[in-house]
């Protein structure tokens, strides 16, 4: 065993915690991403889930053992050995998620093209409005104001944009977080009509485009002050003191996935079960979820976010054009970094 075997250890007991916990995450009435009944849920579905959790902890202990049974020897080999046994979990816990799937497809619920809706409009608008969504531009926007009435104390930079390159960055990255929010806020399938489950949904949907909505001051603020710290009148007043708001943002993003882990997908496992008896599932056809449930193909699908099948939040819908427009805009800040520095 090498010095190194411990970490690699831990990163496939980590590994295997996640795979044992992730059909939780999803909604009540949907096992390794397929709509399945109540009643296999409770009777043979917990039997799937056994096996494959036992089959998920076998491949863990496996690849703990090849790395306990590795010889200490620093050398290249020892270490893709190392990487082998990891690789090895991860496609043992891989392939349990796409045997269980594809077990439970044998038990999906047929998929029902009626559709209902409500007559009470929902809230489609950004948290806080658009006042506070466009304060990560302000923000932007009195940083490069500063850094102009200082030009004579910045240091000199190669980029194109100089010293104003890392907000021209910060505000493209705050327009594509701001634009899936938008986005996500009015393009999203609503899969209860109303109630308390419709209610749960919203408030899950709200607080996501709200993580959006931080994420971009986040970038904001990080770049801001690193535009401002390269110049001796700030250094200062900035020296160590962003911790103080980007501690914040980040404790903010742990709340929320402890919140998600209790509410669920959608916020339906904190509903009763009484509550959601008109609401199956998240809507969507099994056969438009690709690859085990990870991708969502439907371009009969007027929505352009739907639930993810697993884990926590919403992808996006693949098959619709729009979707395709956004996944180019994430890829812009690469772009830009080329372009600005």
């Amino acid at each position: 065993m090498t010095s190194a075997s411990w970490p690699m250890m831990l990163v496939v007991a980590f590994h295997a915690l996640l795979f044992h916990a992730m059909p939780r995450f999803s909604r009540p009435d949907i096992l390794f991403a397929v709509t399945v009944s109540d009643a296999f849920v409770a009777g043979d579905g917990r039997r799937l889930l056994a096996r494959y959790r036992v089959i998920v902890w076998c491949g863990a202990a496996a690849a703990c053992a090849i790395l306990l049974l590795l010889p200490v020897a620093g050398s290249a080999r020892g270490a893709w050995m190392m990487m082998g046994a990891v690789a090895g979990n991860m496609f043992v816990g891989v392939s349990a998620w796409l045997w269980a799937h594809r077990k439970a497809r044998a038990h999906a619920v047929p998929h029902s093209e009626t559709r209902t809706a409500s007559l009470v409009p929902r809230d489609t608008s950004l948290p806080g409005g658009a006042l506070f969504a466009g304060g990560p531009f302000v923000i932007l926007l009195a940083t490069a104001a500063l850094v102009w009435a200082n030009a004579d104390e910045v240091p000199t930079h190669s980029g194109r944009l100089g010293p104003f390159a890392p907000l021209a960055l910060g505000g493209v990255f705050a327009a594509i977080m701001l634009t899936m929010a938008v986005s996500m806020a009015r393009r999203t399938r609503q899969v209860a009509v109303d109630g308390l489950a419709a209610a749960a949904e919203q408030r899950f949907r709200r607080v996501n485009v709200l993580v959006l909505v931080l994420s971009a001051y986040g970038s904001a603020i990080l770049l801001s002050g690193t535009t401002l710290s390269a110049i001796p009148a700030f250094q200062d007043a900035l020296n160590g003191r962003l911790v103080f708001v980007m501690v914040p943002l980040m404790l903010f993003n742990f709340g929320v996935m402890f919140w998600m882990l209790r509410v669920g997908q959608g916020g339906q496992r904190a509903v009763a079960s009484i509550a959601r008896r008109e609401v199956h599932g998240d809507a969507t056809p099994d056969r438009a979820w690709k690859l085990g449930g990870v991708f969502y193909y439907n371009p009969k699908d007027p929505a352009l976010w739907v639930e993810k099948r697993f884990g926590f939040g919403y992808t996006l819908n693949i098959g619709n054009a729009g979707a395709w427009l956004l996944i180019v805009m994430m890829l812009l800040p690469m772009i830009a970094m080329r372009f600005f520095f």
